[in-house]
């Protein structure tokens, strides 16, 4: 967290700022109301054994949404990538269940929204079995002392993940996968730190975390998913996940009922879905508006698809997607290829489709 910059965001749950990309990592007006909203409620109709891609894990915020939302699912397998280690480490330590008392702390800096308070919670439970998944991966490196014990972060972390982190990271079981050993860890787990035995550590609930650049991490999967989270940076800030190559990898391992979640209302974004083969439709909040985007490469699953105008949209200049054939070009690559195929286009532009049809 010492590279980035923490927030209360507007439901009260805690959000980070970016120097490197100068962008938040999460909305303003929302961490978690955002990753229920457009990544957990779009109407998903799912079987018990659920595999889910988590591209640009982050904070967990979306993964531990969905978990926290389908907790009567028994088998669940999350496949986590990012470039980030310490921000994988920090997901089940990060304060997710806001109280009304965080909601009103007065924002700390420009990046903090104050919005409509929504009681979205995240269970311990989720985070607990996150950690027991962070420990079983990483050993000792998943506790990172220098963060979770200054003080200066403590408003933004949950103290009692931190205590349970403490305990696995005190026993220093390092052979936790033996039987013996992980019964003798529960054992003392549920004895001295949890109030009562909770029955979701019965459920096959998995993390995997991929540390490195998602083009890298993509080839290596080859597991048809049922869910797909892209919650990359925008499409300046990080073409690379956005690129209609790299979306053909998504392609590639969708299963036919796959859905594709984002919260991007691109163009550009919405037409390489499509090229890509993909259906789309909208993702729509309580006011009916547009909050992100749907995939699926079956047609039943989009409930809400594009309009005839916004489809038009799409073949205009704007929706030319970003090209990055061997999956390893740079940003300023990516981009200055697409200004060219742009500048050189027999397309309309996007403002003259808007001008010419009105807009909607």
């Amino acid at each position: 967290m010492d590279s980035f910059l923490p927030y209360i965001t507007g439901d009260g749950s805690v959000g980070l700022y970016s120097e490197e990309f100068n962008d938040i990592y999460h909305s303003g007006y929302g961490a978690l109301t955002e990753a229920y909203e457009k990544f957990v409620n779009p109407n998903l109709v799912l079987k018990d054994d659920i595999k889910v891609l988590d591209i640009c894990y982050g904070l967990g915020y979306n993964s531990k949404a969905f978990l926290n939302f389908n907790k009567d699912i028994n088998k669940i397998t999350f496949d986590c990538l990012d470039i980030d280690k310490n921000l994988i480490l920090l997901s089940p330590f990060i304060k997710t269940n806001h109280t009304l008392k965080d909601y009103l702390i007065k924002p700390k800096n420009k990046h903090a929204r104050v919005g409509k308070y929504k009681k979205y919670k995240i269970d311990s439970w989720v985070n607990e079995i996150l950690i027991k998944n962070l420990f079983e991966e990483f050993k000792q490196d998943f506790y990172l002392k220098s963060i979770l014990d200054n003080q200066k972060f403590a408003p933004y972390l949950d103290a009692k993940m931190i205590k349970i982190g403490k305990f696995y990271q005190k026993f220093r079981i390092n052979t936790i996968n033996e039987p013996q050993n992980s019964l003798n860890l529960h054992n003392i787990y549920y004895r001295y730190l949890s109030k009562r035995y909770n029955c979701n550590f019965k459920k096959d609930i998995k993390f995997n975390f991929y540390v490195d650049d998602a083009r890298k991490s993509i080839k290596k999967l080859t597991e048809p998913y049922d869910v797909i989270f892209l919650d990359a940076f925008t499409t300046d800030k990080c073409p690379q996940l956005w690129s209609i190559d790299f979306i053909n990898e998504l392609y590639r391992l969708s299963n036919d009922d796959c859905v594709l979640l984002t919260y991007s209302n691109s163009v550009l974004v919405r037409n390489t879905l499509i090229e890509t083969g993909y259906f789309v439709g909208k993702i729509l909040n309580e006011d009916n508006k547009s909050i992100g985007t749907i995939a699926s490469k079956n047609k039943s699953k989009i409930k809400n698809p594009l309009s005839d105008y916004e489809l038009g949209l799409l073949k205009t200049r704007a929706g030319i997607p970003y090209r990055d054939k061997n999956l390893s070009s740079t940003a300023d690559e990516i981009i200055n290829s697409r200004k060219t195929e742009v500048e050189t286009s027999n397309l309309i532009s996007s403002s003259k489709y808007i001008k010419d049809r009105g807009k909607k």
